[in-house]
C-alpha cells in the first residue's frame, strides 16, 4: 500500500510533503516485498526501485504515536493496532473503510463542520473520517458465514500472497485502485485549505 500511495503522489505531482510508512502487524522475520506487487508498480518511479529493497518491519508503539492517519488492510489488524495503542482508534481505518467514508460528497452540515473542526491537515482528515463512522455506509458482511467457508469480508483487503497468481493479481490491482482513490481523497482535502 505504501509504495502505491507514494507512486500516486509522484503521478499526481502533489506539492504535499507526505511521510508514508509501511509496517507489519506480526512480522516474524524480514521478508522482501512481494515480487508480484513490485511488478505492478510503475518501473519509472523511484518507488519501484525502493520497493525492490523493502523488507517487512514490525510496527512499534512509537510508530502509532507519530502518525496522524493509520491504514490497515483488515479489521483484525485495525483491532490489534487499537489494542496496542487505544488512543489510535479514531485515526485508524481499514483501506476499504477509509475510501468508503471519504467517497460521498459533503453535505451542508459536514461542510461547515469540516471547515471549523477538521482543518486541512492529515489529522483533520482522520477526524473527518471518524465523524462519518456510523453515518456513511461501508461494505458489510452479508449472509451467514460458516467456519469452513473461505469468503472474504468485504471490509478487508485479504492476504492473498499464498493464493493463486490470478487471485493474487486481482486483489493487488483492486488494492492499487483503492490506494489511488484514497490518495486522491486526501489530496483533495489537504488542498482545500491551501
Amino acid at each position: 500500500m505504501a509504495a502505491t500511495f507514494s507512486e500516486a503522489h509522484v503521478r499526481r505531482g502533489d506539492d504535499i510533503d507526505w511521510t508514508v510508512l509501511s509496517r507489519g502487524i506480526s512480522v516474524v522475520r524480514e521478508h522482501p516485498m512481494c515480487r508480484l506487487a513490485v511488478s505492478l508498480l510503475d518501473a519509472s518511479t523511484q518507488d519501484a526501485t525502493s520497493a525492490a529493497s523493502h523488507v517487512s518491519t514490525q510496527i512499534a508503539q512509537s510508530d502509532l504515536d507519530e502518525h496522524d492517519l493509520i491504514i490497515a488492510a483488515s479489521r483484525e489488524e485495525r483491532a490489534r493496532l487499537a489494542r496496542m495503542q487505544p488512543s489510535t482508534r479514531s485515526r485508524t481505518f481499514t483501506l476499504k473503510e477509509a475510501v468508503a467514508l471519504g467517497r460521498p460528497p459533503l453535505d451542508a452540515g459536514e461542510r461547515g463542520r469540516v471547515l471549523t473542526e477538521a482543518p486541512s491537515t492529515l489529522a483533520g482528515y482522520a477526524e473527518f473520517l471518524d465523524q462519518r463512522r456510523g453515518r456513511i455506509r461501508v461494505p458489510q458482511q452479508t449472509g451467514v458465514r460458516f467456519p469452513w467457508s473461505a469468503h472474504d469480508d468485504p471490509r478487508d483487503v485479504p492476504d492473498v500472497h499464498h493464493d493463486s497468481t490470478r487471485r493474487h493479481t486481482r486483489v493487488l490491482k483492486e488494492s492499487r485502485e483503492l490506494v489511488r482513490e484514497l490518495h486522491s481523497q486526501l489530496s483533495h482535502h489537504l488542498n482545500a485549505g491551501a
